[in-house]
């Protein structure tokens, strides 16, 4: 259903350009919820923002493929992204409150999404409702009646008093055949102001709020945390997309609501048979949620598969280290060493963390060293820092450490001397 390729998405910024996204590749199928997970800052929001083209002034997509449904819409125009955006793809933003429009009321949020994307539905809905007892076409002959009487009274009476009356009924009844195609669109207005209505109801009620029509007449700021990311979801849902995007639905709530919300969307993605790209670093959201995943790392997709086969078996030095950073009872917790790189103008190995000594193929001690992981055209070599080091000091003078520069001795010397580093053998 939605092919990624390659993509590529820059920010542009005062000290230079940000390289977001490096080559993003990605393949979601039909009717499966698919997971992007990462550590904050690794690009997964903007794979989201990149897709809906809702990124900011300084942001760009300056490579890449994005195909949903067959159709290629990475330069698809802005009345084109339009019809797209709430018609084929919904999306439901981290946090609603800042999403959801402050001054307007929930029902005209929703109502926007309806007539844009609902078309044909609203018109049938307003065919179907009784505009007022058809009263229209009474009146319709009722002012033929009366123009009749008065152009009769008009032509045959003398008296000037009657003529006068006759006059006025007559002039009376022309003007009613004027104003009364408006009459009509008015009644028609109102009955599409009822469906509309109807629609909006139904589309909270899908969504399990209590109450809905008074919700309907609420302003966001009225509604709890999770009344609201529930609106969201029934705003993003209202044009029946086949796509939803979810970014980071529960970030915003507490621990029930996100069990609450999530059991929600996984009954509406069964109803319904859409399609979900859920954006999280949650990664028992993902476990409880999602068929597939796609782990993020500095702007690229290091590692993609089933969620059963990458928690049970991770290839990816950096998903070995996600997962081993999970709590649990009978292990000690772990933690990645260091930070996301800078992704401001990054150098050749600026996506890769040394604590995994990872080399591109073309270093040159990539053919002295054992490969121990082939994953992907990404090679894990074992490489040997320090080898046979006797150094000793006991005196106050000065002394140095000299020898030809490498890309991790100098930083793994001053970590051994300040104890984060632990030798695999000797003593320090």
């Amino acid at each position: 259903m939605l092919e990624i390729k390659n993509l590529k998405t820059r920010f542009n910024i005062y000290d230079g350009v940000v390289k977001a996204l490096e080559g993003v590749n990605l393949e979601v199928k039909e009717g499966e919820i698919f997971g992007i997970v990462g550590e904050t800052g690794c690009g997964k929001s903007v794979t989201g923002y990149s897709l809906m083209q809702l990124l900011p002034r300084t942001a760009e997509v300056v490579a890449g493929e994005i195909i949903l449904d067959g159709e290629e819409i990475t330069g698809a125009s802005d009345s084109r992204m339009r019809q797209i955006r709430g018609g084929k793809i919904g999306m439901i933003f981290q946090d609603p409150l800042s999403a959801l429009n402050p001054v307007m009321k929930v029902k005209d949020q929703i109502s926007e999404v309806i007539r844009q994307h609902q078309k044909e539905e609203l018109e049938n809905r307003t065919e179907k409702i009784d505009s007022g007892n058809e009263r229209n076409p009474y009146i319709l002959w009722s002012l033929i009646f009366v123009s009749l009487v008065s152009l009769f009274y008009f032509l045959k009476l003398e008296d000037s008093f009657t003529d006068t009356f006759a006059k006025l009924l007559f002039v009376g009844s022309l003007v009613g055949y004027v104003f009364l195609p408006e009459m009509k669109s008015e009644s028609y207005s109102a009955r599409t102001a009822v469906a509309e209505m109807d629609m909006v109801v139904e589309s909270l009620r899908q969504v399990r709020l209590p109450n809905p029509s008074q919700v309907a007449n609420s302003y966001p700021h009225e509604l709890s945390g999770g009344m609201q990311q529930r609106v969201m979801i029934a705003m993003a849902l209202a044009g029946r997309p086949r796509l939803l995007i979810a970014d980071e639905p529960t970030t915003a709530l507490d621990v029930t609501i996100q069990s609450q919300i999530l059991d929600l969307l996984k009954k509406l993605q069964k109803e319904t048979g859409m399609t979900i790209l859920m954006i999280t670093h949650d990664l028992g959201v993902v476990a409880e949620m999602c068929d597939r995943v796609a782990v993020m790392y500095a702007g690229t997709v290091v590692e993609t598969g089933n969620v059963s086969e990458i928690f049970s078996n991770p290839k990816h030095p950096y998903t070995q280290g996600l997962l081993s950073a999970l709590p649990g009872e009978s292990k000690e917790l772990s933690s990645i060493g260091g930070s996301v790189p800078d992704l401001l103008d990054p150098c050749l190995f600026k996506r890769v963390r040394q604590s995994f000594l990872q080399r591109r193929i073309e270093a040159d001690a990539v053919d002295h060293v054992p490969e121990l992981v082939n994953q992907n055209a990404l090679l894990l070599h074992s490489s040997l820092v320090f080898h046979h080091v006797f150094f000793g000091k006991h005196d106050r003078r000065p002394a140095s450490l000299v020898g030809q520069e490498t890309p991790v001795a100098p930083v793994v010397e001053i970590q051994f001397l300040a104890g984060l580093v632990s030798p695999e053998l000797g003593e320090l």
